[in-house]
């Protein structure tokens, strides 16, 4: 996703891109450049759920969960992992809308850490007792994609889509990227079958 993609430099941001361009400058010069393997540690574990209904009243719903691709292409993997809470309103003409809070965690051989946290607004198109459909984008502020959100709140799907609009000067932008939010959340195993948890060996002279 173009909007997963924006970031904020703190200077704690800034310590963390400095080790990940360490990571892959190290990896590079051992042969090793793939992107999925970089961008990985054992310890950073999902516990994902079903499913399930989105409650609520006829103005608020809230969902929480990790967007996934719907693609199986490697190649359209996200980078970053991304946990969401989705939270919509839908109170006459001027409080239709849905918010959206990503945490986006950065992760390396040795470290994860929250790379950014970031909001987006979209506006409620449509709503009623079955579910909702939301949007933003395709206008001036953000001409190559329109990003739609979908909430089914009888079953608890939840999906967005990123659609181009093939304007000019939008080229890079050719295809509709899906995404599914999966109940759950990202969590770091410290159990002790690790090896960063195995004191060093000690060489006896």
């Amino acid at each position: 996703m173009v909007k997963k993609a924006k970031a904020t430099l703190t200077l704690f941001g800034i310590g963390v891109l400095l080790l990940l361009v360490s990571t892959v400058m190290t990896a590079a010069q051992s042969g090793k450049t793939d992107t999925a393997s970089l961008f990985h540690n054992e310890r950073l574990k999902a516990l994902t759920l079903p499913d399930s209904a989105i409650v609520g009243s006829a103005s608020h719903r809230i969902v929480e969960g990790i967007w996934v691709p719907e693609s199986k292409d490697p190649a359209k993997a996200l980078t970053f992992p991304q946990q969401v809470k989705i939270e919509c309103d839908n109170n006459g003409v001027d409080g239709r809308q849905c918010i959206e809070i990503d945490v986006t965690l950065a992760a390396a051989k040795t470290i994860v850490s929250v790379q950014d946290i970031d909001t987006e607004e979209y506006k409620v198109d449509s709503w009623d007792e079955h579910g909702l459909i939301a949007s933003y984008g395709g206008d001036t502020a953000a001409p190559c994609q329109r990003h739609v959100l979908t909430m089914n709140f009888e079953s608890g799907a939840v999906s967005l889509s990123d659609i181009p609009t093939h304007r000019k000067g939008c080229e890079a932008f050719a295809e509709t990227n899906p995404y599914r939010l999966v109940r759950g959340n990202y969590y770091v195993d410290t159990s002790p079958n690790n090896d960063m948890d195995k004191p060093a060996k000690v060489e006896k002279h």
